[in-house]
Parts: C-alpha cells; sequence; structure tokens
C-alpha cells in the first residue's frame, strides 16, 4: 500500500479499503473515522468487521474508543446491519456523533489512528492519501477533534420499541 516515503496515493475503491484495513488492523490506542455517511466504506464486508471486533477485544480496559463521525446516520443500520451489530456488541467502546454539513466544511472523509491516517479525496473513495507525515497527521487529526467537539451524539446502539 505504502510507497518508499512516508505517504501515498490510491487511486482505485479497492485500494482505498485496504488502507481503512490497514488503519483498523494497526490497532492503535484510538481510531477516528469520518465520513458524509459511510456510504463508501467497506461496513459490509465481514472481514473490515472481524478487524473492527480485533480492535476492540484486543484490550477491554483501554481508555480510549473507536469515534465514527458523519453527517448523516439514516441509511447506515440498514445499509449496514453487520456494523449496526457490531455498534451494538461494543457499544462501550464504539462512540458515535452527528455533525451539521457547516461544521463539518475542510474535514476530509478519513481513517485515523495514532501512527496513519487515510483520507479520500472524494467521498467515494475512488482515490486518496495514506498520511504518515507527523505534520500532516497532525493537522488532519486536529480537524477531526474540532469536529467531534461540535457534534452531537447519534446513532445509538439500541433502538427502543413502544
Amino acid at each position: 500500500m505504502r510507497a518508499d516515503g512516508p505517504d501515498a496515493s490510491f487511486d482505485t475503491r479497492a485500494q482505498a479499503h485496504a488502507a481503512l484495513s490497514a488503519v483498523v488492523a494497526d490497532q492503535g490506542t484510538s481510531l477516528c473515522c469520518f465520513s458524509a455517511d459511510f456510504r463508501a466504506w467497506p461496513l459490509d464486508q465481514s472481514a473490515f468487521i472481524s478487524l473492527m471486533q480485533a480492535w476492540a477485544l484486543r484490550d477491554a480496559k483501554r481508555p480510549d474508543v473507536m469515534r465514527f463521525l458523519a453527517l448523516d446516520w439514516s441509511q447506515v443500520r440498514t445499509r449496514f446491519p453487520r456494523f449496526a451489530t457490531f455498534r451494538r456488541d461494543f457499544a462501550h467502546q464504539v462512540a458515535c456523533r452527528q455533525i451539521a454539513e457547516t461544521r463539518a466544511r475542510g474535514l476530509a472523509e478519513m481513517a485515523a489512528s495514532a501512527r496513519c491516517v487515510v483520507y479520500a479525496h472524494t467521498a467515494t473513495w475512488m482515490s486518496g492519501e495514506w498520511v504518515q507525515t507527523a505534520s500532516r497527521m497532525h493537522a488532519l487529526n486536529l480537524r477531526f477533534e474540532e469536529a467531534w467537539e461540535q457534534a452531537v451524539p447519534a446513532f445509538p446502539s439500541a433502538i427502543l420499541g413502544l
């Protein structure tokens, strides 16, 4: 996936999904993800969900959580039932928030761990970059943190019926 340098580009969705999987497989101390609606993410692939489960199970006392930020969660539960099940089963380690589009300006679709960031040039994840340069990672993580602080809780782990 990576070129000779610390940063590399990708040009296909398959490469993007491989990069997203690599970020989760990195098993860093935290995982932060942002997407408009996660439509182009591999959240329906059992291998990707297995990687997230391995991340969550690696250390039950891990202080940080997986944080997922979106503009719109309305279709995620029906589009990605595997992810919805993962969200429910690991509710203690998965935090989900929603942010208004106007507050998310300048935030790229991304997945970030402590050692790398993958971001897309477009919401379709047809091209993007794998980043390990400290200054670029810091800028992307800082923008995510700013957006996270302005977001509200969303996509609950369970829906109560009447």
